[in-house]
């Protein structure tokens, strides 16, 4: 009733080519085909994969980068939750009520 299950890939998965997609008629239906398989004038002498490199940034830079994208973060989700910024200061006959 059930017989071995038969070894290697199946589908074509090892024969695939990014290469042999570029040629395929059918090539819009494969997901990333633009990027892995690009055809045509407007690729040519193009970076596709420009959003891949990163620039000359050192460490102390991008340690600051995170910490100004999370403090902006928490200033979001403040704002958002309704919770008072920590740079707003309260009445002054409500201070000494809230500890």
């Amino acid at each position: 009733m059930f017989e071995p299950v038969r070894g290697g890939t199946r589908g074509g998965q090892a024969e695939f080519k990014w290469a042999d997609v570029s040629q395929d008629k059918d090539r819009e239906n494969y997901l990333g085909h633009s990027i892995n398989a690009p055809t045509g004038r407007w690729q040519k002498n193009k970076d596709i994969h420009w959003y891949t490199r990163e620039g000359p940034q050192g460490d102390a830079e991008r340690r600051e980068e995170i910490r100004r994208i999370k403090e902006a973060e928490a200033e979001a989700l403040a704002a958002a939750l309704y919770v008072a910024c920590m740079s707003l200061r309260l009445p002054p006959h409500t201070e000494h009520v809230v500890t």
